[in-house]
């Protein structure tokens, strides 16, 4: 039997002519008509100081810029995909950033983990040194006892872990010489009827944004270039434990960097 499998892929207005022109070019690469769609999500107006005060890219021009991958959420459902998915029978999304291409071959086993498990949300990851450039995937409970599992950056990683339990801070394990937090590759395995369930939710697929701006000096006032609102797609499970609460299952499977994570990026 054969299986067509779909594929959305999401754009902004920097990335969206040149995906279109690239897919057109090499005739969408063999897949059929109609198995590619796109999705592009809207550009906001950056900031130019800690006083939010917005940048202009000319004396009459707004600057702005992409608003995170956090949009693709909301973004499926608002096109309608995640429903017609589920018409069609499907049962799982696999969210993939498009600059790591070994992880294609965790694909499948995350899959099996997650059927076997049941989990809602599944994140793929990898060992992770203390201090290495990578969000971790944590066990966060607060005072009253509720528990959540989430990424954290690992630029917040350590203040949190020194300011709560771990008062050494973000170490490796004597053990493994790693973290005990594993490395978050920020590719996801959702179970579709949960997914599509949370996106009709009150917050409609929107996760909460951050800003995180790089200072010119130690008076944290002035930024080195524009920075902007954004959000992350791995913020999602707040979006489960608000619409699912404690019956929400989420997991992580961790695969060799080998196997796995090559980002271009790190060229």
């Amino acid at each position: 039997a054969s299986l067509t499998l779909p594929l959305a892929i999401m754009t902004s207005d920097d990335t969206d002519v040149q995906t279109r022109e690239l897919l057109r070019r090499n005739k969408n690469f063999g897949m059929t008509e109609g198995q590619v769609v796109i999705v592009k999500q809207d550009k906001v107006p950056a900031l130019q100081d800690s006083e939010a005060r917005l940048a202009l890219a000319d004396p009459y021009t707004l600057d702005t810029k992409p608003h995170g991958h956090g949009d693709v959420h909301h973004l499926l459902l608002r096109s309608g995909l995640t429903e017609k998915w589920l018409a069609a029978g499907r049962k799982w999304v696999f969210f993939m950033q498009d600059t790591n291409a070994l992880v294609v071959n965790s694909v499948l086993p995350a899959l099996a983990v997650s059927a076997t498990q049941g989990y809602d949300m599944n994140s793929i990851c990898i060992p992770r040194k203390a201090g290495e450039a990578s969000g971790a995937i944590t066990k966060l409970t607060s005072r009253s006892g509720d528990a959540i599992i989430i990424n954290v950056e690992y630029n917040q990683l350590d203040p949190l872990l020194r300011a709560t339990t771990y008062r050494e801070g973000d170490t490796n394990e004597p053990s493994t010489g790693c973290s005990p937090f594993p490395g978050n590759a920020n590719n996801i395995v959702m179970s579709l009827p949960s997914y599509h369930r949370v996106l009709q939710g009150v917050d409609q697929g929107v996760v909460e944004e951050f800003v995180n701006p790089k200072f010119k000096d130690s008076t944290r006032t002035a930024f080195t270039k524009p920075t902007r609102l954004e959000c992350m797609m791995q913020d999602f499970p707040k979006l489960l434990a608000k619409e699912m609460g404690s019956t929400a299952r989420v997991g992580f499977t961790s695969f060799e960097k080998w196997l796995s994570f090559s980002p271009a990026k790190n060229s």
